[in-house]
């Protein structure tokens, strides 16, 4: 991580604040729960140094080192009352085990009482055919979409309503698989004990940024599905840093793609709601 060149980056794109996470491509997980703890520790107290040196420029999620429970929720309180970070960072699954499995309930109660906004970010699942492209085209969004699902048939959105998931890439398919998934309990029978609510207030409970989702298509289709007030601006830089072209600036314009209103609740205001830390740093730096 180059602190300055990511400011380059952002001065160069007209981009305020960001806010960061670390790895997305693997979390801190490779076979060894050791490793993982001391990584996810590691990460975490260099985001804070980078975020104490630039308040007004940078916020970060924490990492957890899933799988292990324990040590999760020690690192969970590390995150908030150590450091004073923005959020927590997770992704779809560690080791074949997906956000919203019941083995990981106590780390859902311990965000739900903190009211913590959760960035979701997809990694390769486990098993996946051996095709010959890369899976981050397509199989990284059904991974997210798997996540979605367990969120919602685990009931983990409805025990613990206090956590503010954010969906990485528009969703993956979420936003266009939501007819799809209200079905489920209309067709069968086991899932009408499982789903609470209708699907579209479950779609609308979630966040969804729209780094490299920010096609008309895909933002028509999460307006369309979960509004506006529910989309966040994101980059996925420095992965998509050749995605940010100068010649082709229009790729990124939300005025152009929601209007005035819209764009500046995508920008800035929505997410400003579900960072309050961030929020109040900004704050008191104006003042």
């Amino acid at each position: 991580m180059d602190p300055e060149a990511h400011l380059r980056f952002m001065d160069d794109w007209a981009i305020d604040v960001g806010v960061l996470s670390c790895l997305a491509e693997t979390g801190v997980y490779f076979g060894d729960q050791q490793e993982a703890t001391e990584l996810a520790r590691n990460v975490n107290d260099i985001g804070a140094d980078i975020m104490q040196r630039h308040p007004n420029r940078f916020g970060v999620f924490g990492a957890v080192p899933l799988p292990d429970v324990d040590a999760t929720l020690a690192e969970i309180d590390h995150i908030y009352d150590d450091l004073g970070l923005d959020g927590v960072y997770v992704v779809s699954q560690v080791d074949g085990t997906y956000v919203g499995d019941a083995k990981w309930e106590p780390v859902y109660d311990a965000l739900d009482k903190r009211g913590a906004t959760v960035l979701l970010h997809p990694v390769e699942p486990k098993q996946t055919p051996d095709l010959p492209w890369q899976h981050w085209i397509g199989k990284y969004v059904f991974d997210t979409t798997r996540v979605f699902m367990t969120l919602v048939f685990n009931g983990v959105l409805d025990r613990y309503p206090h956590i503010n998931w954010i969906l990485s890439h528009g969703g993956g398919a979420v936003p266009y698989l939501g007819h799809r998934m209200a079905a489920a309990p209309r067709v069968v029978e086991h899932y009408r004990e499982l789903v609470r609510r209708p699907m579209s207030a479950y779609l609308s409970s979630v966040y969804y940024d729209v780094a490299v989702a920010d096609s008309p298509v895909q933002i028509n289709t999460m307006a369309d599905a979960v509004g506006t007030d529910r989309m966040l601006f994101g980059t996925d830089w420095i992965y998509a840093d050749k995605l940010f072209d100068h010649a082709r600036t229009g790729e990124h314009d939300l005025t152009r793609l929601l209007g005035t209103d819209a764009a500046r609740r995508v920008a800035s205001g929505n997410a400003l709601r579900i960072l309050p830390r961030l929020a109040e740093r900004l704050h008191a730096h104006e003042h």
